[in-house]
């Protein structure tokens, strides 16, 4: 699967957050489920819920789903990341994953790094250079 989605920098994402108000990470969690359900599929990974529905739902629910989003989220990077051999951050423990991804920036660095690495290995499939991504 050749693509060419941009990754993202954790530390740029929360600073241009607060720069943004916000904007900035919302229109990256756009791209970012956007791209993870084009690897989803090509994969035959379970698709996740898009994050314009987790906005739309957060809005209902009180800001409460967008935060399940991201743990679903990050899921599916798991099982991305199973499908194409890449190596992402241990979520075994879901319980633990879910408390941590209260702790500040601690879901920024896991969900871009976790991206991150599993589109390089999308990449890096595509190319027959089949090496361990990191």
């Amino acid at each position: 699967m050749a693509n060419n989605f941009k990754s993202f920098s954790w530390i740029l994402a929360v600073v241009l957050n607060y720069l943004t108000c916000g904007i900035y990470s919302m229109v990256m969690w756009w791209i970012m489920s956007s791209n993870n359900n084009k690897q989803a599929e090509y994969y035959g990974v379970k698709k996740c819920i898009h994050f314009g529905w987790s906005v739309l739902l957060g809005f209902v629910t009180c800001g409460i789903f967008p935060i399940v989003w991201m743990f679903l989220f990050n899921k599916q990077q798991v099982a991305i990341a199973k499908a194409s051999g890449a190596k992402v951050t241990p979520t075994e423990n879901s319980f633990l994953l879910g408390i941590l991804m209260f702790v500040p920036f601690y879901s920024f660095y896991v969900l871009c790094t976790n991206y991150n690495r599993t589109i390089a290995a999308g990449n890096e499939m595509a190319t027959g250079n089949v090496a361990s991504v990191q």
